[in-house]
This record gives C-alpha cells, sequence and structure tokens, in this order.
C-alpha cells in the first residue's frame, strides 16, 4: 500500500512541475514576441531632394533606454526606406528622428525632428506587413519641438 501511495505521490510531483514548464514556456513565447516596424518617405529642402539627410528609426520604451532599430541617410532624391524591429514584452513605440542642416544658415550642429509612427504600423511578427509612408516632407517647415542635434 505504502508502494503505490509513493508512486501517486511521485506522478503528481512530475505532473506538477511539467505543467510549471509548459506554463513558462508558453508564457515565454507570448510576452517576447517580435515586432517590426518600417518608415518609408522623401524629404526635401525647398523644391530640392534632401540629399544625405540622416534618419533613424527607434523604439521610445517607458522602462529602460530606447533602441535605436535602424539608421541611414537619404539616396540623391532624398528617399529613405527604415526597418526594424525588437522582441518586447511591451508595444513598440516607433520615432522617426530627422537630422538635417535646410535653412539652417551658419547655426552649430543639425536641426533634430522627430515624428510619431502609428502604433497600427507596428506588426507583431519579424516581417514588415504595412509601411508608414510619410509621403513628402519639406524640411524647411519649423516643427514645435524641434531641437538641435550635434550627436547623431
Amino acid at each position: 500500500m505504502q508502494l503505490i501511495r509513493n508512486f501517486f505521490f511521485k506522478m503528481k510531483i512530475d505532473i506538477f512541475f511539467t505543467t510549471i514548464i509548459l506554463f513558462s514556456i508558453i508564457v515565454d513565447v507570448f510576452t517576447f514576441r517580435q515586432q517590426t516596424a518600417a518608415v518609408k518617405g522623401r524629404l526635401l529642402c525647398g523644391d530640392k531632394p534632401a540629399s544625405g539627410v540622416r534618419v533613424k528609426l527607434w523604439d521610445k520604451t517607458k522602462l529602460g533606454s530606447d533602441t535605436q532599430l535602424d539608421s541611414k541617410t537619404t539616396d540623391g532624391m532624398g528617399n529613405f526606406e527604415l526597418t526594424g524591429g525588437i522582441g518586447s514584452l511591451l508595444p513598440m513605440n516607433v520615432i522617426l528622428k530627422i537630422y538635417h542642416d535646410c535653412d539652417d544658415g551658419k547655426l552649430p550642429c543639425q536641426r533634430k525632428v522627430k515624428l510619431g509612427i502609428p502604433s497600427e504600423y507596428v506588426t507583431r511578427s519579424s516581417v514588415v506587413e504595412k509601411w508608414f509612408d510619410i509621403g513628402t516632407l519639406n524640411l524647411q517647415v519649423i516643427v514645435p519641438d524641434e531641437e538641435r542635434s550635434c550627436i547623431n
């Protein structure tokens, strides 16, 4: 009789630990899912293409440090495409940062413009499913929260 009790007790312990392990795996899979975002557009300075302008895609987090997802310069026509992703528990808060000297005169450093990307353009997979197209943006515009940056 004691042998049967020991057998069932051991079986209960095994089932308990197996359940905990399976639950941990499921939590890991669903909490740190890959997320991606993609942005494209064209930049002008007045009526000319803004070529060689540094553009960066960032995930701005509420906890911890921000993560740079991609960084490129615009081509000869002012066009750019940025994509990037992370595995994260929290939803991404994607920001496009543009560093430029359009209508800047002789001021030091560069103008820095930050544009938020709508959350519906963040995909819960490792493949980009939806591009956010900012269209054509003339960098002569003065954005209310514009900053200056010497390091970019």
